[in-house]
């Protein structure tokens, strides 16, 4: 008696079933990762946005900028501080009353680079800067 005809698959066409995954996978793992820190960056870029917003607010009432980040923290100026980026980092706030800096460290989590910044290179490590109100270092778009 015969065997009914091939059931099944090949190890052949299961191989190549696999690699053609494999390959699917490499050109879309480090797209999925460039979008989930991209949206990272843009996330703290708004989140350093509002804390910019909070701080001018205070300014006009206490004719001074916050001492540190957690004195925005109210429903005069906002419910809920961030005080680490994105990545987790925690925001660089400096002040002398009159002027500040507020700096993301970026995906390193390091100071720096300086300006001129390779953000073409390496788009997520450069840090991102906001000083008295505007961006002075940060991606385009």
């Amino acid at each position: 008696m015969r065997r009914p005809a091939d059931e099944g698959f090949s190890l052949i066409e299961l191989l190549i079933v696999v690699a053609i995954i494999g390959i699917i996978a490499a050109i879309g793992v480090p797209m999925l990762m460039d979008a989930i820190d991209r949206a990272k960056q843009r996330r703290t870029m708004g989140d350093m946005r509002s804390l910019v917003t909070a701080n001018g607010t205070y300014m006009v009432d206490n004719q001074q900028y916050a001492p540190a980040l957690a004195d925005l923290q109210g429903s005069e100026y906002l419910q809920v501080v961030v005080l680490n980026d994105a990545w987790g980092n925690p925001l660089v706030y400096n002040t002398n009353q009159t002027n500040y800096t507020l700096t993301s460290l970026g995906q390193d989590g390091a100071a720096g680079p300086a300006a001129p910044v390779p953000w073409v290179n390496d788009p997520f490590e450069p840090d991102i800067i906001v000083a008295d109100g505007a961006f002075t270092q940060a991606p385009e778009g």
